[in-house]
């Protein structure tokens, strides 16, 4: 059985997510999506889409699309879903404004019996160029979203100009420099957005090498948010790495938003493809180390305020 690809659309209040949101049940009417929203109201799906309302939670689209209101736990929508036998190919979730969208995003790293039937495609960062430049230096939850998206929208171009534009470029850039970038006005964009799996684990290579020369006396900016990458070409320790990343991850949950990266596993024929959103941490085995290439690891971590001489000490400490 095919798993189900999950967008998950994040921004900040007014960014034009569900103009988006809308755009993609309009212009994809041969999907069958179910929508998953953390606030729900008249607002957020365009009156014309909504053919009937089977109760307070659950809304039926008039292509056969559902929508749920996510009340409860993530795990239990999508589990009654499945067992409600809802028949769709598309999960399409729009966070709140507010909300830090790593909380949604580890669920589908973790948990088993998500992982098992759903994949995450992609994730959506909305941004609102005329208002993109005092939001990012006053809520963070902006900085957090955008560091841990792969693509960015920058949307409401036409309310800004040239220059400005080029400047917000930039500083995404800066903040989040793998990430796929895009212009729209009213969050209309020709650019393919679904069915890219740009979250898939294979992505980590093209991630590393667009992190070369990434260090940590260059990489810190404004926003206090870093990318640092570990490099090492000595083995670790599996069961040490493993230790070491989970403890490290727990004391630094707040301050810690994403790790990408490739381990050289001693004793592992393989590359270990690593990802972690906030706690969480996925492993998947990549392509056997070639005989003529030297096995190396890279880690980039995103975060904030990053001690880099504490996080190379204990890995380079980790080392067989």
């Amino acid at each position: 059985m095919s798993k189900i690809p999950v967008t998950v659309i994040t921004g900040f209040l007014g960014a034009g997510k569900t103009s988006l949101l809308n755009q993609l049940i309009k212009k994809n009417q041969e999907k069958k999506f179910v929508v998953i929203e953390n606030e729900f109201g008249e607002e957020n799906i365009d009156s014309e889409l909504v053919a009937d309302i089977g109760n307070e939670d659950i809304f039926e689209l008039t292509n056969g699309c559902i929508c749920c209101n996510l009340n409860t736990e993530l795990f239990v929508v999508l589990e009654n879903l499945i067992k409600n036998n809802h028949d769709f190919n598309h999960l399409l979730i729009e966070t709140t404004g507010i909300a830090d969208p790593g909380n949604i995003l580890a669920s589908f790293i973790s948990d088993p019996g998500i992982k098992a039937r759903f994949e995450l495609d992609s994730v959506i960062c909305l941004i609102d160029a005329a208002n993109a430049k005092n939001d990012l230096k006053n809520e963070d939850v902006l900085n957090k979203q955008i560091a841990i998206s792969d693509t960015l929208i920058l949307n409401k171009t036409d309310l800004s100009n040239p220059e400005a534009l080029e400047a917000l470029i930039i500083e995404l850039q800066e903040i989040n420099p793998s990430a796929n970038i895009h212009k729209a006005i009213q969050s209309d964009i020709e650019a393919q957005l679904l069915d890219v799996y740009a979250y898939n684990p294979k992505d980590i290579y093209q991630y590393l090498f667009s992190m070369d020369g990434v260090n940590e006396k260059d990489n810190k900016h404004d926003h206090n948010i870093q990318n640092y990458c570990f490099k090492s070409n000595s083995a670790f320790n599996q069961m040490k790495i493993g230790g070491w990343l989970d403890a490290f991850l727990q004391f630094n949950s707040d301050t810690i938003y994403r790790i990408k990266g490739i381990l050289n596993i001693a004793g592992v024929e393989n590359r270990i493809l690593l990802q972690s959103v906030h706690t969480q941490i996925q492993a998947t085995v990549g392509r056997q180390w070639e005989k003529d290439e030297v096995p190396e690891t890279r880690l980039v971590f995103i975060g904030k305020n990053l001690n880099t001489e504490v996080i190379e000490k204990n890995l380079l400490e980790l080392c067989d």
